[in-house]
């Protein structure tokens, strides 16, 4: 076997490996798709190379010789059709791919019927080779003006590309050169030049640098990758270089052996020595960025206020990475919509944007539940903004998409390596467990307010909540924990494979770390679920069992009754307006104790007022008096307690109604806490979707206006929300 057939059968052998490898990958990738056809077109030309040079006889040869031609044709139109792709003009540039394929297989039929060459011929003892006729002179130049029209598009299109494009279209490039001018060695042959194409070996070149950046480095900066395969070149024709240099002027004696041997030996470690130094210069910015990264994220878990740590998130993204745009979607629990909570601009996605759990590209995240590309995602959804963006970032807790990161381009228009997607992947898990801890903290706030007016067993549930929050909280910090060390330690396997299977103790230590980790993380997860189980036994009374149709005399009565203990009378000032058999729907506590406030807020007014009073006649003369009307409307009871009291400034009338604010201590020694109103408004409009509000005037008295919905469709308890 000739020199040349291994060359034949090695291209054909890497590219079928090659182009299997990258499909497989993600097949759903139109490049990864137009990189497998070339691959195809080189393993056909390389099959029929192989068995062409092996031919004994001119009539075999010239049946892999047409084959091997085939594969030429091939891998021509299949590279401008993975160069339309790329640069993004294919559906431009359709009819003139079409010209090409019609063009091609015009030649490819001459090549069956013998208008290309003469048959072969013996030429120069490295076997049969074609006698070219004026046509396949004719196919020369249409094969050059393919290969120049292709990398002219890509070099115009270098300019105004970024990003993964940018960095494609610098491989193609590269890679492409060295490959075409190993598979054009062959053609000073064809006319009787002697010249051994031993350089068609580079044909593998094209396929191996693509599908190793696409693949393992997801097209890493082409420095990085093309410095390190300069290194292995350097190393390996050092280590084969030598020797042979050696033997050729002494005869391949034992000193040539020994040196061979010598630098074999050294090759891998001068390798691995040269390897950290190259890395250390090229990559220092971006390590230094990714230090960066972590130190933010231990700033994230010190944050307790969540729009606070969105905003920080955001100016994160903008200042250490610098990309043109980042937002952030979280979670809304009551509809399992993912909703826009804050971005560096809106021009995107509107203010308020969300989307469905079942949106193509967040079942893709949630499944994946690690960083997606924009190539990863660009064909789920047509004309849809989530699949412009260039990196989407989840963040889950216990399995749940908590809320993701979209991202578009780097202002440098460098390109998302798999450094970036693994220290992000790493911030998305801090940031959820502080995004849960802020969730909780705000929970824990909006308990504390309803604690003053909610019942024992409503008491014991959010303390049970927020202890299984805590409880929560240190687990996930647990299981994130173990996963990075799991990484690291994957890491560390991974980057000394060798030392590792050559040392039993360390290869045991390794697989016992992983063990562990695994157990760590099982356990948490069947703790998570005793939690559950506990809290679910805790909070199990349903809300909605509260409401009822409620005679509302019962209600005045109970709430009067609380007004006259707490003031210390036997009789209360108080008429009524409402029929004997009129009722209320909603909870009868909630109802009852909103009456109690304003009713008592009403005597200590009109108390005040008697107070303020200089004349003697006027204070004779005043008569306290409260007025209790209700109404039933075709879709609602109105409620109306007016008091003939001091009345409220209007000063103090915008802030009635925000939480700690008070009246009382202008005219008593004693004064209130500032949150009755509050939790009134609360339990009217938030829990009854009711109505409240009121009307005003000084030395003259106060009107407020309770509206209750009528048991309806839309009565009952309403979801929770924000609180001011």
């Amino acid at each position: 076997m000739t020199f040349l057939a291994v060359t034949g059968l090695l291209n054909f052998l890497g590219n079928a490996f090659l182009g299997t490898l990258v499909f497989v990958k993600n097949p759903r990738t139109l490049i990864n798709r137009r990189f497998f056809y070339i691959s195809a077109g080189i393993a056909i030309y390389s099959t029929g190379y192989f068995f062409w040079q092996t031919s004994t006889t001119p009539a075999d040869a010239l049946v892999w010789f047409m084959i091997l031609f085939t594969g030429i044709v091939l891998i021509n139109v299949t590279f401008l059709f993975y160069v339309f792709t790329m640069i993004g003009v294919l559906n431009n540039k359709k009819k003139e791919l079409i010209v090409h394929c019609i063009i091609s297989a015009a030649f490819i039929a001459m090549n069956f019927s013998s208008m290309l060459y003469d048959g072969l011929e013996p030429r120069f003892d490295l076997g049969f080779w074609p006698v070219p006729l004026p046509l396949f002179s004719v196919y020369l130049a249409y094969w050059t003006f393919q290969l120049v029209y292709g990398f002219i598009l890509m070099l115009v299109s270098l300019n105004r590309t970024s990003g993964r494009t940018r960095e494609q279209i610098k491989y193609t490039i590269a890679s492409g050169i060295i490959g075409f001018i190993g598979g054009a060695s062959n053609w000073p042959m064809w006319y009787g030049i002697y010249l051994p194409p031993y350089a068609n070996i580079l044909i593998l070149v094209y396929p191996a640098v693509m599908a190793y950046a696409i693949v393992r480095y997801r097209l890493m900066e082409i420095r990085v990758v093309l410095t390190r395969t300069g290194l292995v070149i350097f190393i390996y024709a050092l280590v084969l270089g030598v020797p042979f240099i050696i033997g050729m002027r002494t005869g391949f004696n034992f000193l040539a052996f020994l040196a061979m041997f010598i630098l074999a030996t050294l090759g891998p470690l001068i390798y691995r020595y040269l390897q950290k130094k190259t890395d250390s210069m090229l990559l220092a910015r971006q390590r230094e960025y990714q230090r960066i990264l972590h130190e933010s994220a231990v700033t994230l878990l010190r944050e307790h206020e969540i729009d606070h740590l969105m905003r920080l998130v955001i100016y994160g993204m903008m200042r250490i990475i610098k990309v043109e745009y980042a937002g952030i979607f979280l979670e809304n629990r009551e509809n399992g919509d993912y909703t826009l909570k804050t971005a560096s601009s809106y021009d995107i996605f509107p203010e308020g944007s969300s989307f469905g759990s079942n949106h193509p590209v967040i079942r893709a995240v949630s499944a994946r539940q690690y960083p997606v590309t924009h190539e990863d995602i660009s064909g789920l959804a047509a004309d849809d903004p989530l699949t412009t963006m260039h990196l989407v970032v989840p963040s889950f807790i216990d399995g749940r998409l908590l809320g993701f990161l979209v991202l578009g381009e780097k202002k440098s228009g460098l390109i998302y390596s798999e450094d970036d997607l693994r220290t992000l992947h790493i911030l998305s898990h801090q940031a959820a467990l502080a995004v849960e801890n802020c969730m909780f903290s705000e929970e824990r706030k909006r308990t504390q307010e309803r604690l003053y007016h909610t019942e024992k067993l409503a008491f014991i549930g959010g303390m049970a909540e927020g202890l299984a929050h805590q409880m929560r909280n240190r687990l996930n910090h647990f299981s994130i924990a173990t996963r990075q060390m799991q990484i690291e330690v994957n890491d560390f396997a991974a980057r000394n494979h060798d030392l590792i299977n050559g040392n039993i103790q360390l290869k045991d230590l390794v697989e016992s770390l992983g063990e562990i980790g695994d157990s760590i993380i099982d356990n948490v997860k069947r703790t998570n679920g005793v939690i559950q189980g506990v809290l679910n036994f805790t909070l199990s009374k349903d809300k909605n069992s509260y409401f009822s149709e409620l005679s509302f005399m019962e209600i005045l009565d109970g709430a009067v009754d609380l007004v006259k203990i707490k003031q210390g009378i036997e009789e209360f000032p108080i008429t009524v307006e409402a029929d004997l058999c009129a009722t209320v729907y909603g909870v009868m506590t909630q109802i009852m104790e909103s009456l109690y406030n304003i009713i008592d807020n009403g005597y200590e007014a009109m108390d005040e007022k008697s107070a303020v009073l200089k004349s003697p006649d006027d204070r004779k003369n005043y008569v306290p008096r409260i007025l209790v009307r209700m109404k039933q409307l075709a879709d609602a009871s109105l409620i109306e307690i007016t008091d003939n009291g001091i009345g409220i400034s209007a000063e103090d009338q915008k802030k009635i109604f925000a939480p700690y604010f008070t009246t009382k201590s202008s005219y008593k020694s004693q004064s209130g806490s500032g949150i009755g109103l509050y939790v009134v408004q609360r339990m009217i409009e938030d829990n009854h979707r009711g109505k409240i509000w009121f009307t005003s005037e000084s030395m003259k008295g106060t009107s407020f206006f309770i509206r209750l919905p009528v048991k309806g469709p839309l009565s009952g308890p309403a979801p929770e929300r924000e609180r001011p």
